[in-house]
């Protein structure tokens, strides 16, 4: 809006001196961070409180209940905080006039909604089992990547026509294949729908999706400032996109709510994410990695939430039908807290493999 405010003094002619600063991508995304993880630390509190009030609680155990080994009566739908606090400062610094900025909004809140509805039917009956049916959610994605596929394929979206079916990989800077128009929707149905429920499966201990999703949605934002850019994107031989850029921004303010809503989630949590929070996480980092064509590179910068997702379909699509136990439980981090270790010292090494492997991406910028 702060943008959108100086855009129209400039056409009125008023001069705004130091205030020129709004208009470079790097100060806004900075900007962003911090007022985002200030609004995050600011309100979190107070969310705490509200959840407690509406008895947004993981089960039916009692405030009492909390300790360092029980987490019954923690409240959940925390990802209020994170939409809020996100949302707030894009309100500020966000540009409104851009598609990309635009289409994140939208997916952001509606599959934030989403989820709140899963929370709530799980508070209001009491029981992980009374949410929305798995049917149910899957639709409820999928009205949410039809439109998106709308937006990708249309002119609002601007990336060149001539590489938006193609399909690249990392370390190789030419695209690898041209799937057509038709193969490109199936993928994209097919890689949203595993991202999302990937990000979603994650959230299983405290502070493991903040801390991993940071550090995702950081690689992307990063790429999409470069390809924003047609000087760095030349220098780097990524494709200029015009306008990407400001899904830079967008990141930025997702990141620094993250980092916020981690100073309370961190074990041991006083509050969860729920899937309020890790819907819409999923959805904007599915975008992301459209609207900067690395796909695949999600295989890498993705990689604990790919390994995360594989191990609970290999023992709910593999184990089950010969029924026997191919891990101690599913997904991975459960199995790691089932083997006798410490949930904060499983978070922490999940938290490393993750940095190493935003590294490795991050690599991928230059070694092409």
């Amino acid at each position: 809006m702060i943008k959108l405010f100086l855009e129209f003094l400039k056409g009125i002619g008023i001069d705004y001196g130091f205030f020129r600063l709004i208009n470079y991508l790097s100060f806004r995304t900075i900007i962003t961070v911090v007022s985002s993880l200030f609004f995050s630390l600011l309100l979190g509190h107070k969310f705490i409180l509200f959840l407690y009030g509406k008895k947004f609680r993981d089960s039916s155990g009692e405030v009492l209940s909390i300790n360092a080994y029980s987490k019954r009566g923690t409240p959940t739908a925390g990802g209020l905080l994170i939409i809020t606090s996100t949302l707030l400062s894009l309100l500020l610094w966000g540009d409104f006039k851009n598609p990309y900025f635009l289409m994140l909004l939208f997916g952001f809140i509606y599959l934030g909604f989403v989820g709140f509805v899963d929370d709530f039917q799980k508070t209001r009956f009491k029981s992980s089992l009374s949410g929305l049916s798995e049917l149910g959610k899957t639709i409820l994605i999928l009205l949410f990547i039809f439109p998106f596929t709308i937006f990708y394929f249309s002119d609002l979206c601007t990336i060149p026509k001539a590489i938006k079916t193609n399909i690249y990989i990392p370390f190789y800077k030419n695209p690898l294949i041209n799937i057509g128009e038709i193969g490109f929707i199936i993928f994209i149905f097919f890689a949203m729908f595993s991202i999302i429920n990937a990000v979603n499966i994650t959230d299983g201990l405290d502070g493991l999706l903040s801390g991993t999703s940071s550090l995702t949605i950081g690689v992307y934002s990063i790429l999409a400032y470069i390809m924003g850019n047609s000087i760095v994107s030349s220098y780097y031989l990524f494709p200029y996109i015009k306008g990407v850029g400001e899904v830079t921004v967008f990141g930025a303010a997702l990141v620094g709510s993250l980092l916020g809503f981690l100073w309370y989630n961190s074990y041991p949590a006083e509050m969860f994410m729920g899937d309020t929070g890790s819907l819409a996480i999923g959805g904007v980092l599915a975008m992301m990695v459209f609207f900067t064509k690395q796909e695949m590179l999600f295989l890498i910068a993705g990689g604990i939430f790919v390994f995360e997702i594989l191990t609970s379909l290999l023992q709910e699509k593999i184990g089950d039908r010969i029924g026997r136990r191919i891990l101690y439980r599913a997904p991975f981090h459960h199995s790691m807290t089932h083997r006798g270790i410490a949930e904060p010292k499983a978070v922490l090494r999940l938290w490393i493999i993750a940095i190493i492997l935003a590294a490795v991406s991050l690599l991928s910028l230059k070694v092409r």
